[in-house]
């Protein structure tokens, strides 16, 4: 192995924000999947009425979501490993789990702010319809 230039604690702090970036982009990445998944299903039934289309933005945003999960995740293994080469018991795993689940209770928090946002933004929207 090659020679590192910052310390194992700092190592020890990359790998536990890493795996918080790895667990704040897992399930925007599951997510965008999911409904390009769910798209191309609507789109092949056949039925009376307009045919919804494979949406391109979908596509984009799932395969970006998912090349910045792969970035972050091939880091994480790196900041590991180079961890692991300095410090031989360094308690990789539970920083690891520790930072992904920290992570996807970050993004569940933000999902719920931003849906609340939007709901209130609607609701506002239609009382200054009805008035």
């Amino acid at each position: 192995m090659g020679e590192t230039l910052i310390g194992p604690d700092e190592l020890e702090l990359a790998v536990s924000g890493l795996s918080g970036l790895v667990g704040t982009l897992l399930l925007p990445a599951i997510g965008a999947w999911l409904r390009v998944l769910l798209q191309w299903i609507e789109s092949d039934r056949s039925g009376l009425g307009r045919q919804p289309r494979l949406s391109g933005l979908q596509i984009v945003r799932a395969v970006a979501t998912s090349f910045a999960l792969f970035f972050f995740i091939v880091a994480l293994g790196r900041a590991a490993a180079e961890l692991r080469g300095i410090r031989v018991e360094a308690p990789v795993f539970a920083s690891i789990i520790t930072g992904v689940l920290v992570g996807i209770a970050f993004w569940a928090i933000y999902a719920a702010g931003i849906s609340a946002l939007k709901s209130d933004y609607q609701r506002a929207k239609q009382t200054r319809r009805i008035k």
